[in-house]
């Protein structure tokens, strides 16, 4: 009886240890799977994107660094040791560039929106100055025409001579 119960209790077992495989050949396959998914997603960005990207990831990262500021701040100046202060102050300098290559980026925006306003200032300014020009040529009356005409106008002797044919 002994042998019988070994043998179910093996069966049963052997049963329970191929699905306890089974599930962990699944496991390892879904996260391959998912491990893949993921580097798609992490391509590298678009030269359109770049700039979004860097605004965000810059804008975060400031963020984070001034907390940790905070809180790195009220743990050095309790108990201040050489190590504690020299993170500090690269931290400090890390923000500090951080916050300076996101102004410079905001710089390059609005330079670059303030020449383009300029060159359309600039194109209708033209515009309106060839405009003026051509209207006073434009102006001038039939009557000042003629007016010009014969104060310009040489007096020329000629004779009338018949044609014979």
């Amino acid at each position: 009886m002994f042998d019988k119960n070994q043998s179910i209790l093996n069966k049963f077992m052997s049963e329970e240890l191929n699905e306890m495989v089974g599930d962990l050949l699944s496991q390892l396959n879904d996260a391959q799977t998912k491990a893949k998914e993921i580097e798609k997603e992490q391509n590298p960005l678009k030269k359109e994107e770049l700039e979004k990207f860097v605004v965000e990831k810059g804008g975060k990262l400031v963020d984070e660094s001034i907390e940790m500021l905070k809180n790195v701040k009220d743990y050095i100046l309790s108990s201040p040791e050489a190590k504690d202060v020299d993170a500090f102050a690269s931290l400090v300098a890390a923000t500090s560039t951080a916050i300076d290559t996101l102004n410079k980026i905001v710089v390059v925006d609005k330079k670059s929106e303030t020449v383009v306003r300029v060159k359309k200032m600039d194109i209708e300014a033209k515009k309106e100055m060839q405009q003026e020009e051509n209207n006073v040529k434009l102006l001038a009356t039939r009557e000042q025409i003629f007016k010009a005409l014969i104060d310009n106008a040489k007096v020329i002797d000629a004779e009338a001579e018949q044609i014979k044919d």
